[in-house]
């Protein structure tokens, strides 16, 4: 395989869940999706309207934040939407993700791997995928 042809494909880590989350959650495979959007892109990058119908239906609970900070392009204040979406069954992933999150609000710029493979286990992602995506960040 050519350089430039294995530059383009996905990191096995990325998936399998990456597009697939409605999909997996439908399934009882994936019981915790996450979503970060900037407000101000319009384009819908999951299917929201899709999952919030499985929220009304009782399948699903949704969890929205809206944060605001300063956007390191423009040094402008801007906000974005952090969205989780869980299994009834299992609803009470969003507030452990929540805390995984709080934690790195108070922890200030950077990651922890030790955070990532919580963050990984509540997500449903394979071990060895999240190890992956941690050596990936340890890489940069």
């Amino acid at each position: 395989m050519s350089e430039k042809a294995r530059g383009s494909r996905k990191p096995k880590f990325l998936g399998p869940h990456e597009g697939r989350e409605l999909e997996l959650m439908l399934a009882g495979t994936k019981h915790l999706s996450f979503f970060y959007l900037e407000v101000g892109f319009e384009r819908e990058i999951f299917p929201e309207r899709q999952f919030d119908i499985e929220v009304a239906k009782g399948l699903f609970v949704k969890d929205e934040r809206i944060e605001e900070f300063i956007s390191r392009e423009t040094n402008e204040p801007t906000s974005a939407r952090n969205i989780l979406y869980a299994t009834a069954s299992e609803a009470w992933r969003i507030p452990a993700m929540r805390m995984i999150q709080d934690i790195y609000m108070r922890m200030g710029p950077g990651w922890r791997p030790d955070l990532e493979r919580i963050k990984g286990a509540l997500l449903g992602y394979d071990p060895q995928d999240v190890e992956a995506f941690i050596e990936s960040l340890i890489k940069r």
